[in-house]
């Protein structure tokens, strides 16, 4: 049994043909295939099965998936270590993220800086796919809203950071301290229904009684706060999102007499012995992140 065999049928697993499998590992087609059928000839198993025009693994590659996959994971941690030993010259850090983090740019920045010779790939998505991504070990990291998402055995909370979330309207005269049943005849602009962002806001919410006239639901920050702009709506918002349009008086701040909410902002990684020298590099500039940043994260003292 040797590690590109293996390669090959976690590959084949994720991408669900040999053919994306072996454009993923350039390899070709035959060769995919071959190392499929010598790794059943081992295992004295069928590993896969073909249904109609698609592949399917077998219950006996699905029993050694998740196996393997530690295997691959801790083979590349050797190579890593070895790397460091030789001394590190290069790297990759692969990074999840929600559509909307304002901390991570400032992290990249500072971590270019010190790590010229280390890439960092980002990839955006929703938090159910950078937690499973980050369980295979896709992803060494990942930027998450709220970090209870992370209190699992299988991963560690490295940093978080609290941020706020502001009511915002586009009228230069908003409310004053009003409660939030005041604003019940307002119309308001929300996030979809199961985001996490949301479920954030429906708990703020709920805490205080209160049930808000929502017109529209929408995806992501930024869309939502061109809506609030045009005039079609308020929005809670996390302030680092509308900071430079209530600067700019292009977006009020509407203050309410209730507590405000503050939720967290967490970077995780999937629990395992070794971490790679330029994750930890990455890990700590986050510590690291200045205060210039933070305080873009509350408007509470503003």
């Amino acid at each position: 049994m040797e590690f590109r065999e293996l390669r090959s049928l976690v590959a084949l697993a994720d991408l669900g043909g040999i053919a994306r499998a072996a454009e993923k590992l350039h390899l070709s087609a035959p060769a995919i295939h071959k190392q499929l059928k010598l790794l059943e000839s081992e295992l004295g198993v069928q590993l896969y099965e073909k249904v109609g025009r698609n592949l399917h693994l077998t219950q006996a590659a699905q029993i050694l998936l998740p196996y393997l996959r530690d295997m691959l994971a801790e083979y590349q941690s050797a190579l890593s270590a070895l790397d460091e030993w030789k001394g590190l010259k290069r790297g990759l850090v692969s990074i999840g993220t929600g559509p909307t983090t304002y901390v991570l740019p400032a992290i990249l920045k500072e971590f270019r800086h010190l790590h010229p010779g280390v890439e960092v790939f980002v990839e955006t998505g929703n938090t159910p796919v950078l937690l499973e991504d980050l369980s295979k070990g896709s992803l060494d990291l990942a930027m998450l809203v709220s970090a209870d998402l992370a209190e699992r055995e299988d991963f560690c909370v490295e940093a978080t950071w609290d941020f706020e979330f502001v009511l915002v309207s586009h009228l230069r005269q908003p409310p004053r301290r009003p409660r939030l049943s005041d604003l019940q005849d307002h119309r308001f602009i929300l996030f979809r229904r199961g985001s996490r962002m949301q479920a954030s806001i429906d708990r703020y919410f709920a805490s205080h009684a209160f049930e808000p006239n929502a017109v529209m639901r929408l995806d992501n920050s930024d869309l939502i706060r061109a809506m609030v702009r045009a005039g079609l709506g308020i929005a809670l918002l996390p302030y680092w999102v509308v900071a430079r349009d209530i600067k700019d008086r292009q977006l009020s701040l509407v203050r309410q007499a209730e507590p405000p909410l503050f939720s967290k902002l967490a970077l995780v990684r999937r629990r395992v012995s070794y971490v790679p020298g330029p994750v930890q590099a990455f890990i700590a500039a986050a510590r690291n992140l200045d205060q210039t940043h933070l305080r873009l994260l509350t408007a509470t003292r503003r």
